[in-house]
């Protein structure tokens, strides 16, 4: 698959990026070597000590809700790498403290190009080296975790199954191995460690329909004894860049709608955004683990259809009539395009 950037004219690859960053608050990575580490698929290599087959699904939910808790109230700090298909891996440092009602959370990029991403005070504030610095309103750190760790898994079961594995062994802690299996074949599946003391998740796979790993979070090491008075001296003494100026309003264009999503997707917000004096009209949508967006905008100057995949991500751009539609999520490619061609356009 050719990068993004690569298919688009320039007009729309700055559309793309501005879409993905800010709407979807995604950061995409560019390859910086030609060597590539192939993910390892073979998930029982990771010493599964127990199946628990016979587990009652309510407790395997209550523990992924429990994880969820853990991961937005509790104080600790992770070191730990993400690894995208067919890109080599990244690590990272993420402190965080959520026992206060101002939470904050400093995401340190430990490798390549400087940069670090800090929450507070309800703003997440990107630091860079090769572009300026940025701000937006969002309550948590989004490159840190998935979308699946922060949800209400109780009313996700109509959709998904859950399923305990049994025992396992990571970052040199005992944890439970839990699969979530959707019911269709729209969406991927998820593999994730849960810490059997603090209820942190220690490893994160996303697969897809193959069972094959396309994105892994790995923790290396966790660390509950750092200095937090320290660190929160550290968020309160910066400087920070000011809120980026987005024209951010209410849609109220009804001019078009989605004759069909996967089951349990909902309408989360819908607005307009006016880029470089173009009006994007925007609607997101999730399931509690996965998420979408649909956005309108007058038609391109390029015919290209075209279709890129990086990691979990998939990103569908198409021209219908004088209006150009792009579909943004993680979901697999065909799921995507079936969302794309199956528009009311008026």
């Amino acid at each position: 698959m050719k990068p993004l950037m690569a298919l688009v004219s320039f007009k729309q690859a700055k559309w793309c990026f501005f879409l993905c960053s800010l709407i979807c608050s995604i950061s995409f990575s560019s390859y910086a070597q030609k060597v590539v580490y192939p993910l390892s698929n073979d998930i029982s290599s990771d010493l599964i000590t127990s199946i628990d087959s016979d587990s009652d699904s309510s407790d395997t939910v209550d523990m992924l809700n429990k994880m969820r808790e853990a991961v937005q109230n509790s104080d600790y700090k992770l070191y730990f790498v993400i690894q995208n298909e067919n890109e080599n891996p990244k690590s990272y440092e993420y402190t965080y403290i959520g026992s206060q009602s101002n939470k904050k959370g400093d995401l340190l990029y430990l490798e390549g190009s400087s940069k670090e991403i800090i929450l507070h005070d309800n703003i997440v504030s990107h630091f860079l080296t090769d572009s300026a610095s940025f701000s937006i309103g969002a309550n948590h750190i989004v490159e840190a975790f998935p979308d699946v760790i922060y949800n209400n898994f109780d009313s996700l079961t109509p959709y998904y199954d859950f399923i305990n594995l049994g025992k396992a062994r990571m970052a040199n802690r005992s944890s439970q191995l839990i699969r979530i299996v959707p019911k269709d074949k729209d969406r991927y599946n998820y593999v994730i460690w849960i810490d059997d003391q603090n209820y942190l998740p220690l490893r994160i796979d996303l697969l897809d329909l193959d069972a094959k790993i396309i994105s892994q979070t790995k923790v290396i090491l966790v660390d509950f004894n750092f200095d937090k008075q320290q660190f929160a001296n550290y968020i309160a003494d910066r400087d920070y860049p000011i809120l980026f100026p987005i024209d951010k309003q209410v849609s109220h264009n009804y001019d078009w709608q989605a004759s069909w999503i996967p089951k349990g997707f909902k309408e989360i917000n819908a607005y307009s955004i006016d880029f470089h004096n173009v009006n994007i009209d925007t609607r997101r949508f999730s399931d509690g683990i996965f998420s979408f967006t649909i956005n309108i905008s007058p038609r391109s100057l390029s015919d290209v259809t075209y279709l890129s995949v990086q990691g979990d991500r998939t990103i569908y751009s198409t021209n219908y009539g004088k209006q150009n539609v792009i579909v943004i999520g993680n979901l697999p490619a065909e799921t995507i395009k079936q969302i794309a061609h199956n528009l009311k356009l008026k």
